[in-house]
């Protein structure tokens, strides 16, 4: 059973992106928390965000070939809903992994 410090650590790490800490907030919950089931939230969290700021870079240097417009819309996209169905998914499973990064985080 997750306690309530632990439900609120993992949404402010997945949702951090949505009030202006997209790398900040899962890596300071990772370095300060205790607890494993956070840190490996808190981990995932950060590769996922990490990856979504290189795919912003990425989308921004092609956007002159128009490319990175489509690239742009699906990081946009996907800056929106992952974390979000991440949150949900954790609060109700209690454990929740990226698609992509995850493989990634666990290898970390």
């Amino acid at each position: 059973m997750l306690t309530s410090e632990q439900k609120i650590l993992a949404l402010i790490s997945h949702l951090g992106i949505f009030v202006g800490f997209p790398i900040l907030a899962p890596l300071l919950i990772l370095l300060l928390s205790q607890d494993d089931i956070i840190k490996i939230q808190a981990k995932e969290a950060l590769v996922f965000q990490l990856g979504l700021v290189i795919l912003t870079f990425i989308g921004k240097i092609f956007i002159i070939l128009l490319i990175g417009i489509p690239i742009l819309i699906f990081v946009g996209i996907i800056t929106v809903v992952c974390p979000i169905v991440a949150a949900v998914s954790f609060i109700k499973n209690g454990y929740y992994s990226y698609p992509i990064t995850g493989e990634l985080a666990k290898k970390l």
